[in-house]
């Protein structure tokens, strides 16, 4: 079955590093961009994403915020929320618990990295489903 994936992050060059790590995990996917809380917003309203990856460092409404206003939609309630991140500091990986993040990742340095984290959440998803 497909799963779609909302990322949503200030940085496009992300959601094409993203793409590649599930191109080469083999993932059956549809995977959307958005480069913050406007957007996403906008784009939940048809559309309804199995996994959201937010990024926690955007300007205007960083990554704790947008989950905040996120995990108010009733149409994504049932979504899986990620806080993906280069940085992502002890207060708010208990911030994003709190409002009801499912997991933290960081961003790392190497796509095989990232294609190892994808493939791992997706599977204990896809199982515990």
């Amino acid at each position: 079955m497909q799963k779609t994936i909302l990322l949503i992050d200030d940085d496009e060059e992300e959601f094409y590093i993203f793409k590649l790590a599930l191109d080469l995990a083999a993932i059956n996917y549809h995977c959307v961009w958005a480069s913050g809380l406007e957007q996403a917003t906008q784009m939940v309203k048809t559309l309804r994403p199995d996994f959201i990856f937010i990024d926690i460092n955007m300007p205007r409404y960083d990554g704790i915020n947008c989950l905040k206003k996120l995990k108010e939609m009733e149409q994504i309630r049932q979504s899986t929320f990620v806080m993906y991140s280069t940085y992502i500091s002890d207060d708010d990986h208990e911030k994003a618990m709190q409002l009801g993040a499912d997991q933290c990742i960081h961003k790392p340095e190497n796509i095989r990295i990232l294609l190892k984290q994808l493939v791992r959440l997706f599977n204990d998803k896809t199982h515990s489903a």
